[in-house]
């Protein structure tokens, strides 16, 4: 092969190894980032100390009593391995890095194989116009459900093991996996007797979370998923925030893509609107007021769209309209691309101090006056925070 047919072969991938130096010369994970992380880290810390009761209920995050949790403990069990490595520095870096190139990774081999090469380069940067850059940046189990869904909707139509593997990956990874998972089989083919099987074989898992859920109702406290079906809350989208208007370029473009498909491959449309439509619309119904969180499950499917919508769209004009119309609209393609890249690495968190010692021994060092005031002056029933 020569060395030009190797430059080609590397052009979809420019943006995964744009996003690889970016991570390099940004290196933010190597400081507490806070939030949804520190909690995935103390879960973590609890199944370093007890694996098979860590798993299952955790303590540190709502101390003293306990609470069930409310993600299944895969994803803590993977932060918890890192940890055991190499400290749980190490593991929030390997998280983010994992996290941000895989979504990345992900969104160009499918738009490659499935659309070309073109559609792979743009996805790999659509892939970080998401609705609130935190989500994906830092490590968090919800990023892994697009991940893992646009994965299942590839292998459905060419490795139905894998997409087995896939799923059931995905149903011990966040509670959206519970609702938009196993329609993925129905809605390619009810009657298919290997989405059935499969179906057989997932449906163990979902009726366990589904059964420990509803059984700890009354103590999930507030927030997840399952909190949110039981207390739902009808929210619209803040106009005034500049994710709304990247996500809703994705969404515009993206759904360009979505008809496009149905006109040439019903079967995989099927599949990418039954996904979408299932995440938007539990996206109206919680997450604590964060509409825009409940839209991030979509934004991976909704970039890949785009990007075939692009590749048509350049291929339609340099036919019809010439190579000058064509390399135009390719040009300003590129400049947006650019720009959301941007934006994305401007909402990077920025984050130069934190204290290790507060995740490494949870409720020693700085957090010791509250812990040993907890001791002294409530009983151990008695939750405070």
């Amino acid at each position: 092969m020569k060395i030009m047919d190797k430059v080609k072969l590397l052009i979809p991938f420019t943006p995964l190894i744009a996003v690889f130096l970016i991570l390099i010369l940004r290196p933010y994970y190597l400081f507490p980032v806070g939030g949804d992380t520190d909690f995935h880290l103390l879960r973590a810390r609890e199944i370093l100390e007890n694996p098979l009761i860590g798993l299952f209920w955790s303590n540190l995050t709502y101390y003293p009593m306990g609470r069930p949790i409310w993600h299944q403990p895969l994803f803590n069990a993977v932060c918890a391995f890192f940890w055991y490595i190499g400290g749980v520095r190490f593991a929030q870096t390997v998280m983010c890095f994992m996290q941000i190139l895989i979504t990345v990774g992900v969104a160009i081999c499918f738009a490659k194989k499935e659309y070309g090469d073109m559609a792979g380069f743009f996805a790999g940067f659509f892939a970080l116009f998401v609705p609130a850059v935190l989500p994906l940046s830092v490590p968090i189990p919800a990023s892994f459900v697009p991940i893992l869904a646009v994965l299942t909707i590839y292998y459905i139509l060419r490795d139905k093991k894998k997409a087995l593997i896939t799923s059931l990956i995905a149903l011990w990874t966040h509670m959206m996996s519970i609702t938009s998972f196993i329609p993925l089989f129905l809605a390619d083919n009810y009657r298919n007797k290997t989405n059935l099987k499969i179906i057989a074989i997932l449906l163990p898992s979902w009726l366990f979370w589904m059964g420990y859920w509803i059984y700890f109702r009354d103590r999930l406290v507030t927030g997840g998923f399952f909190y949110s079906l039981l207390h739902p809350t009808f929210m619209c989208a803040d106009p005034t925030l500049p994710s709304f208007y990247i996500q809703t370029s994705i969404f515009l473009v993206g759904s360009v893509g979505l008809y496009l498909l149905y006109k040439i491959n019903y079967r995989q449309f099927k599949l990418f609107i039954t996904y979408i439509l299932i995440v938007i619309i539990f996206s109206f119904f919680g997450f604590n007021g964060d509409f825009l969180r409940g839209l991030q499950f979509s934004a991976l499917p909704m970039a890949i769209l785009a990007s075939f919508t692009v590749q048509t769209g350049y291929e339609y004009l340099e036919n019809n309209h010439g190579s000058v119309v064509s390399i135009v609209f390719l040009i300003m393609v590129v400049f947006y691309s650019l720009l959301g890249m941007a934006i994305f690495v401007g909402s990077l968190p920025n984050k130069e101090s934190g204290h290790w010692e507060n995740l490494q021994i949870p409720f020693e060092g700085h957090y010791n006056p509250l812990k040993s005031y907890i001791i002294d002056n409530t009983h151990n029933n008695q939750v405070i925070w």
